[in-house]
């Protein structure tokens, strides 16, 4: 049994029949692991993405661009800015015509990746009207620029301020993930022009689930602190923050919409997360729903790749706050919502290295659906040639607007395509949850020794790239990204074979029957 399926904790019956239903929230869950308790020293960075309607999933990658004086970015609320002359390739990982379900790598292993958080300020059009916000305010264009002009993380945040200064942020609250190969940040920012960025360190854990986490601030500290310049004085003139009665400055208490700092869609995410990577976390479920998590957790351990992904696949197994009755039915409807949940789309797992070449070192390990039921595929920065079901509809052409053709696809693109990646692990989660108990350890049997080969190929993998990439870079990239390729399609062929046999198991109803075969060895692989 995996180390972390050992947890015995003891909850309070009425902690598991929250009136609150998972079935309400469909916001993400991230973690960010500082390169100081990893087993490889490496950051990771995972994050779920989870939305309310059914969307595909593609990933693009966009080359490298040079642009013409005068051209201009188009943003969401009308306005625009200056582009650049020249910007950085990335991958752009997206269900078409959502606004901030985006994920954006870039050719220099910058990643971004975003949660909602919602703020006590006003609505937009106050905002607007105050002149907080202009040329319509900056929202989910802000990761794509950034990762156009930027290398580093610390470059990212600082550009990131400049702009919120300048245009002001248009959506309630967010926290923007900005995670480099040298360092990672947490960027929370608030409709208008005031937000607070925060350094990971090395030795922390950050959980993270729809709600702010900054707790106390040094606005002195710029190694570790970027504020606006009148975040706490903005704070007292509203009334959200007392120095008198509050005590020192607390950035989530003052400016986190109330009902969601201590909702406990959010708080248990945080809070299993915490007991996951530290199983003597001190804090009760009772203490985390009254808004009480820390910004951070020391791990017990070394936390491992897989062990990241386990952490994404989690539904409280284990634990008393699991009412499926060990999967008598499915644990995505939880009563205490799960971080692995039946609207999860997407998940990631950022591997982020700075002692090999950045085409080397940043894996992007992505699974599709429900992480549960899919496996984590790796995508080194270099395997930019991605095959056509994993990205269904052609990204757009550089003479394209980015913002025209994000929103204004036909709708096509999210009917069911079984052809498409995203489409074939969707039908294979649902398959899965008609009868979660009897069929996930056949599912998950599959993917473990899918992953387990992966994991064990990642080390000879890597070594032949380095040494290939002192001799002819050129043939290097090519070798990683064959091997990211033959993965990926690898991942299809094994999940066209798990549909097969859970349609033909539905079509014999054969459902209630525990369905375990043999593992099937290195044909699965």
């Amino acid at each position: 049994m995996n180390r972390f399926r050992k947890i015995i904790l003891i909850i309070p019956l009425v902690m598991i029949i929250s009136p609150i239903l998972a079935g309400t929230g469909f916001a993400c869950t991230t973690f960010i692991a500082g390169k100081g308790v990893t087993a490889d020293g490496s950051i990771l960075f995972a994050k779920t993405e989870d939305d309310s309607g059914i969307y595909n999933d593609y990933l693009w990658y966009i080359p490298p661009g040079e642009h013409e004086e005068g051209d201009t970015i188009k943003l969401v609320g009308g306005g625009s800015i200056p582009q650049v002359e020249k910007t950085y390739g990335y991958f752009w990982d997206q269900p078409p015509g959502t606004e901030y379900s985006n994920a954006v790598v870039n050719e220099w292993g910058l990643a971004l990746g975003s949660d909602a958080c919602p703020s006590r300020e006003d609505s937009i059009e106050e905002v607007r009207r105050r002149g907080d916000i202009t040329e319509g305010g900056i929202g989910w264009r802000l990761r794509i620029i950034l990762a156009e002009r930027c290398k580093t993380a610390r470059e990212a945040v600082e550009l990131a301020a400049r702009l919120l200064d300048r245009y002001g942020y248009r959506g309630s609250g967010r926290t923007l993930n900005i995670v480099g190969r040298e360092e990672a940040w947490m960027l929370q920012m608030v409709r208008g022009r005031q937000y607070v960025a925060r350094r990971v360190r090395d030795d922390e854990v950050i959980p993270l689930a729809n709600t702010y986490t900054i707790r106390q601030v040094d606005m002195d500290d710029r190694d570790n602190y970027l504020c606006s310049p009148r975040l706490i004085s903005y704070a007292e003139e509203r009334g959200w923050y007392d120095p008198g009665s509050d005590g020192e400055f607390d950035f989530a208490r003052a400016y986190a919409s109330s009902n969601t700092r201590t909702d406990p869609r959010n708080t248990r995410r945080q809070w299993i997360i915490a007991k996951m990577v530290d199983p003597g976390f001190p804090l009760t479920v009772e203490e985390a729903d009254a808004g009480k998590m820390p910004v951070s957790v020391k791990p017990a351990r070394e936390i491992t790749l897989g062990d990241a992904m386990e952490i994404m696949r989690s539904h409280y197994e284990a634990t008393s706050l699991d009412d499926s009755g060990g999967y008598q039915s499915s644990p995505h409807r939880n009563s205490s919502r799960p971080i692995c949940t039946y609207r999860s789309h997407r998940t990631t797992v950022i591997q982020q290295r700075e002692d090999m070449p950045r085409e080397i070192g940043t894996v992007i390990w992505r699974a599709l659906y429900q992480p549960c039921t899919s496996c984590f595929v790796p995508w080194y920065l270099c395997a930019t040639d991605i095959p056509k079901p994993f990205q269904a509809v052609r990204p757009p052409a550089p003479e394209q607007d980015l913002h025209d053709y994000h929103f204004n696809m036909p709708s096509s693109v999210n009917e069911f395509d079984i052809s498409s990646a995203s489409c074939l692990f969707g039908l294979m989660a649902n398959l899965v949850d008609t009868d979660y108990g009897n069929l996930i350890d056949y599912v998950r049997g599959r993917w473990e020794e899918f992953e387990k080969f992966q994991f064990d190929m990642q080390g000879p993998v890597e070594k032949t790239a380095l040494k290939l990439y002192r001799e002819d870079r050129d043939a290097a990239l090519r070798y990683l990204s064959d091997y990211s390729r033959s993965r990926a399609l690898r991942s299809l062929e094994v999940a066209e074979s798990m549909v097969e046999v859970l349609k033909t198991r539905l079509w014999k109803a054969e459902h209630g029957k525990k369905f375990e075969p043999a593992r099937e060895g290195r044909q699965g692989l």
